[in-house]
């Protein structure tokens, strides 16, 4: 009677200590917390009939296809083109670029600068419009050019920052 006891015993552990041993654990992470593809100090071409029109480099690259957006961190330096040659740079600490329009909104310690006349534009947010070749914030921003020194909120200009608008403005030095 022992010995039929420890058998049905003995039967009983092997039996249920492998009833869920090939099963993957259960997560609670939704499958668009997740990203599609990943990259480590990588650049990307944003291009338009074979003319370059951007080429972003950035320290850490997270492609999330499901909520159709590409989320940059670990800093990012975006050239932007005209005729083949760099206008102006955009750096910021962290980003999007929004699919599939190919927009792109920075944050954090932006900065955008002219290469034709060293025109600065410093904020915490910057907008690129890939269609229209535009650059916007709705966040405070200084802008620094050869001829003035302007502060306020909100900002609008051609990616060569040579035709901009400045909203709610809020100190102009003349130089």
């Amino acid at each position: 009677m022992l010995r039929n006891f420890f058998i049905i015993f003995l039967f009983s552990v092997i039996l249920f200590s492998c009833e869920n041993k090939f099963q993957p654990p259960k997560t609670d992470y939704n499958k668009s917390e997740i990203p599609d593809q990943e990259s480590w100090n990588s650049s990307v071409v944003f291009s338009d009939s074979g003319k370059i029109k951007a080429i972003l480099k950035a320290g850490h690259i997270s492609v999330y296809n499901a909520l159709n957006y590409t989320l940059i961190d670990s800093g990012a330096v975006v050239d932007f083109y005209k005729d083949g040659e760099i206008v102006s740079t955009l750096t910021g600490k962290r980003g999007k670029v929004l699919e599939p329009s190919k927009d792109i909104e920075m944050y954090d310690s932006v900065i955008v600068v002219s290469n034709k006349d060293n025109t600065t534009v410093n904020t915490q947010k910057m907008y690129w419009n890939n269609k229209l070749q535009k650059v916007s914030s709705d966040a405070f921003v200084k802008i620094k050019s050869p001829k003035e020194d302007i502060e306020g909120y909100g900002f609008e200009s051609d990616q060569n920052l040579k035709n901009y608008k400045i909203y709610k403005v809020t100190g102009i030095l003349d130089k």
